[in-house]
């Protein structure tokens, strides 16, 4: 999975703000997403889907309004990068 630019709200509110893949995966996973669910997650965004879960509003911000700044490629190795989806 990619680092990608995501605008978050908190459900049923109507303040948005501008984040990224890595920042809302560690969320989603201290609210109990398993792995599994967090990959489908990613899918939908990728797909521009809008997608509610625990708690949570997520759209992808389209390549055309990516804020400069905002996502950082990732610089571990493959098997840090795993570490990191396992907690």
């Amino acid at each position: 999975m990619k680092n990608i630019p995501i605008h978050a709200s908190i459900e049923g509110q109507t303040r948005v703000v501008d984040t990224d893949w890595l920042a809302i995966m560690a969320t989603l996973k201290e609210r109990g997403l398993e792995q599994e669910e967090l990959v489908v997650v990613y899918a939908q965004l990728n797909s521009y889907l809008r997608v509610t879960t625990r708690g949570l509003t997520l759209a992808m911000i389209p390549p055309s309004t990516i804020i400069e700044g905002l996502t950082r490629e990732i610089k571990h190795s493959a098997n840090d990068y795993a570490r990191m989806l396992q907690g």
